[in-house]
């Protein structure tokens, strides 16, 4: 991210920090990470720090250690303090492993300090004249009912059509979002969808590659 380039050092979390244990939430999966937060002014050294080892020795590929994209400072108790999430050695889901998704859920935290608040959507975005708008959520939601009504209106209900993908954001799930989700499955009752790269509705679909049926 732009804010972190040329980045070459990060801070180190003292003995004392905060440990918090937290979830991966962009899937179903349920991957561990361990989460610290300690004041600002405050820091670690190389021997003395809250992962228990020595930080002056090249750590493995599968070891603790810490990118940019797990680190930032964030609101805590109305405080900036230092955030870092590294995946949990312990936990019996990822054994350590952080995806490309959870290695960054620091780097995602609202920050007025880093600049992260300012790449996070604070309103619906509708593609108009060329380029995405924000708008109110009343607006968006209107314009969703009307296509909608124009749809049953000049076929059936069965024309309706979801597009998404699978293994999706927020613990979707399946649905990008489980906002979007609730409102198109529950609420309204699509019984159709669409999943750009799997061809069945679940997160994997069992030899589908083997037998010659590769991603949509």
């Amino acid at each position: 991210m732009a804010y972190k380039r040329q980045i070459d050092r990060l801070p180190i979390p003292p003995a004392d920090a905060k440990v918090h244990n937290v979830t991966c939430h962009y899937c179903i999966v349920g991957c561990g990470y361990k989460a610290y937060t300690w004041p600002r002014n405050k820091q670690g050294t190389l021997k003395n720090n809250a992962f228990g080892i020595d930080l002056s020795e090249q750590q493995p590929a599968e070891g603790t250690w810490v990118a940019p994209s797990m680190y930032n400072v964030v609101k805590q108790n109305g405080q900036d303090v230092h955030l870092v999430v590294v995946p949990d050695q312990d936990c019996v889901v990822n054994s350590g492993l952080g995806s490309i998704r959870g290695a960054r859920m620091a780097e995602n935290r609202p920050s007025d300090v880093t600049g992260t608040q300012e790449q996070r959507l604070t309103d619906p975005l509708v593609w108009r004249y060329g380029t995405w708008q924000p708008t109110s959520w009343d607006d968006a939601l209107d314009l969703v009912a009307r296509v909608t009504a124009r749809v049953i209106t000049e076929g059936s209900e069965d024309d309706l059509v979801v597009s998404m993908f699978d293994h999706g954001g927020s613990a979707g799930g399946y649905e990008n979002t489980w906002g979007t989700g609730k409102l198109y499955f529950q609420s309204m009752k699509v019984k159709n969808c669409r999943i750009h790269n799997r061809p069945a509705y679940n997160s994997e679909v069992h030899s589908s590659r083997d037998m010659g049926v590769g991603e949509l």
